[in-house]
């Protein structure tokens, strides 16, 4: 097990922001998504979605002024934002091989709405095996830095989960920090919980069995609600530790139902309490155009909004964040398709959503039930089909 470094307590302070200002940056000729390209003195890396003379907002320094690290350095970038948008980019190899081919997440985190500039990237660094493997219960570093230097590390989240080296690594499962992750068993042990540390600076080398230049800031884990009163199964809830002391000061409770079709009419609102008072709240958004609805449908890529009440901490702030990316992983990267066609039964089922019961996540499909082999006419199946009338309905499936 990783042995923890504590840092000293973190303590409110003024923070001089950077003043920064939207620059229009236009894709020059060639260039394609990730291309690093010089504005104003800066490396900007070009997003997905945009071609070759398209126009995109990013904010850069009007000043020279120097980007500190960790809280203070996220603190400077936000400069007092209320609200925030996260975006995850599509990532095309991994779009065009049906998720077959899982590639490295990659978030901008935006002030205001989608159409706000971009201040922050949240990139994650994994091993390919263990994305391909253990998808999305992977472990993974995620690191975030400023959207005009993203060489420059402010701050780190570490998710340990399931890892594995290859074909032949057979102990992959015995070997994870986190092997049973990912809502297929109940919270019972903590080798079955998520749990992320955020960390200040750039963290180097295995989450979750051994770390260089480890300075935790908080803990974000989910509790065994198999085992730990008040036993609410059904709601899925995240506790906010600080980096000393075993009481969490923060929680993150979100609704019963979500994901699946039902995430294209219904927003999934998880609100986030500090010191019992609401400091704000994620919300996993719905598909608002048909190029959104599309990309809902053939990717995993979602957006989140962050609404900040007044006065939050940059604590909180930084925990709101990082708590919004670990729901991405725990909840929004599973869907494994909306809709396939069960060969077995003969007939198509569609996912309308997950159902959160004490840690696991039940699948609720509607379906069609296969009609009887000879009686044409499309009479209603027989009883011993599981059918009721021939009409589709709700059944949930491990």
């Amino acid at each position: 097990m990783v042995e923890r470094v504590e840092p000293t307590a973190v303590t409110p302070v003024i923070v001089d922001q950077i003043p920064v200002a939207p620059v229009a940056v236009v894709v020059p000729p060639g260039a394609v998504t990730g291309t690093v390209v010089a504005v104003q003195g800066h490396n900007v890396t070009i997003p997905a979605g945009y071609a070759a003379g398209a126009e995109w907002q990013v904010m850069l320094p009007t000043a020279k002024v120097v980007q500190q690290s960790g809280l203070v350095g996220m603190a400077q970038l936000l400069g007092g934002a209320d609200k925030i948008h996260i975006n995850q980019r599509v990532m095309m190899f991994e779009a065009a091989s049906c998720g077959m081919f899982e590639q490295k997440n990659k978030f901008d985190i935006k002030i205001g709405d989608k159409e706000g500039a971009t201040v922050m990237v949240a990139t994650e660094e994994s091993k390919l095996w263990s994305r391909i493997c253990c998808n999305p219960n992977h472990s993974a570093f995620v690191y975030f830095a400023p959207a005009y230097d993203q060489n420059n590390v402010i701050l780190t989240m570490e998710r340990p989960g399931c890892k594995c080296d290859g074909c032949c690594d057979v102990m992959c499962c015995v070997n994870s920090p986190k092997p049973c992750t990912g809502g297929a068993c109940y919270t019972c042990h903590d080798m079955c919980v998520e749990e992320v540390t955020l960390h200040d600076g750039m963290v180097t080398g295995e989450p979750g069995v051994e770390l260089q230049n480890a300075r935790p800031l908080a803990v974000i884990r989910q509790p065994m609600q198999c085992c730990t009163p008040p036993m609410d199964g059904c709601t899925p809830t995240l506790d906010v530790f600080p980096a000393q002391g075993e009481t969490p000061y923060a929680q993150i409770t979100g609704p019963t139902l979500f994901g699946g079709c039902s995430e294209f009419c219904f927003e999934s609102h998880f609100r986030y309490t500090s010191d019992g008072s609401e400091a704000g709240q994620v919300t996993h958004l719905t598909p608002k155009s048909f190029g959104e609805i599309c990309k809902a449908i053939c990717t995993d890529s979602d957006n989140y909004a962050i609404d900040f009440a007044p006065g939050t901490s940059e604590v909180d702030k930084a925990n709101m964040i990082a708590s919004s990316i670990l729901l991405d992983y725990m909840f929004f990267e599973r869907d494994d398709g909306l809709c396939h066609y069960n060969a077995e039964q003969k007939q198509f089922e569609i996912l309308c959503c997950f159902c959160f019961c004490w840690g696991t996540l039940k699948k609720c499909y509607c379906f069609t039930p296969p009609r009887g082999d000879s009686g044409g006419g499309g009479g209603p199946p027989r009883a011993e089909d599981g059918s009721v009338f021939g009409q589709p309905w709700l059944a949930a499936q491990n």
